[in-house]
């Protein structure tokens, strides 16, 4: 990185310049379109079943209400983000009814989760999307010094990847169950009722269907779940896996974290559209506030100004990216050494 500023100074004159090109302001327009499209897969996916009583028609529901569900879900991370409304009473109120009312996910449990990967970006004691590391090694240096099977596990775990999929079809029940538990265990008060109520609220709404389709509706519901878990690990999983890691002892600059530990997947329409955005990692990193449907304008500012003063900016397209991961899970499993026992 160019030393000649410092990179709190770097980063302000490069928020000069995305303030002074207006990719701050609001796009009410755009995330009105948007949430009404996320909302139509939902209710295409519930209202398929009825009208096409097949095993097809299920499997199809299955899928969109999936899709949809995170398609939702990515707004309520746009509204975590105060990214839709300049007011946080109004993007609050919409993070609970996409989460809390619409998923089933409470959404100050995401908020929490998220917030602290935001502000500890790839630290692999404090980044929770980096809770795992109690099992996958995310650098030469951690996987060189465990011992016993944790050692074997590290040495092998490029090997065993595809096992990971088994845990992402899980992944968006697993996000239920810990939202229900952080609701009950750590919310006060009123904000503790509310979301209660609202995770209820949901769980009735959803359990509507099988008064209708009996088992028919737990098939579906299975699969959506599946889905949801699937398509979100992939959207993510790119993001920040394989890439640079930091301890607790590291201090890098907020600038230098948040472009050094994140990848981008190349700007394309149809890749803007399943990754909600969350393909212009770098842009989202940098200025979290920024509406996502200015990302693909900030890039052209911010990615020659990374350059411009040594910091990389990755971006790879997606199946580059997955390969990307894999060989990083790989590098870091041969630095372990044999499996020996100790």
């Amino acid at each position: 990185m160019n030393r000649q500023a410092t990179p709190g100074a770097l980063y302000a004159e490069l928020k000069r310049a995305i303030t002074v090109a207006g990719l701050l302001q609001r796009r009410y327009a755009y995330y009105a379109g948007r949430t009404l499209l996320s909302y139509s897969f939902l209710a295409l996916g519930v209202a398929l079943p009825f009208f096409f009583p097949k095993i097809v028609a299920s499997g199809l529901a299955g899928v969109l209400i999936g899709f949809g569900m995170v398609q939702v879900g990515l707004i309520g991370h746009d509204a975590g983000h105060m990214q839709i409304f300049r007011s946080t009473v109004k993007n609050w109120t919409l993070g609970l009814l996409t989460w809390n009312l619409s998923l089933g996910v409470a959404f100050w449990y995401w908020q929490d989760r998220h917030i602290r990967h935001h502000a500890n970006t790839n630290d692999v004691a404090r980044d929770p999307d980096l809770a795992g590391s109690g099992l996958v090694a995310y650098s030469a240096d951690e996987a060189r010094l465990r011992r016993g099977w944790s050692r074997k596990f590290a040495h092998y775990q490029a090997y065993v990847a595809p096992l990971f999929v088994l845990y992402m079809l899980i992944f968006a029940i697993m996000m239920q169950i810990e939202g229900w538990l952080f609701v009950i265990r750590r919310l006060p008060g009123r904000r503790y009722a509310l979301d209660l109520a609202l995770l209820v609220t949901h769980a009735a709404v959803y359990a509507l269907p099988y008064w209708f389709l009996g088992a028919r509706w737990i098939g579906i519901f299975a699969v959506s779940q599946m889905v949801a878990g699937l398509y979100l690990c992939l959207i993510v999983a790119p993001n920040h896996k394989g890439m640079p890691v930091w301890t607790s002892g590291q201090q890098p600059s907020y600038l230098e974290r948040q472009v050094l530990s994140s990848r981008n997947v190349m700007a394309h329409p149809l890749w803007d559209f399943i990754y909600g955005g969350l393909n212009y990692q770098i842009e989202h990193h940098l200025f979290p506030t920024m509406p996502r449907a200015n990302f693909k304008r900030a890039r052209a500012l911010i990615r020659p100004f990374c350059l411009g003063h040594g910091l990389t900016h990755d971006e790879l397209q997606p199946w580059s990216s997955f390969g990307a991961v894999y060989a990083e899970l790989r590098r870091v499993g041969l630095a372990a050494g044999p499996p020996y026992p100790d």
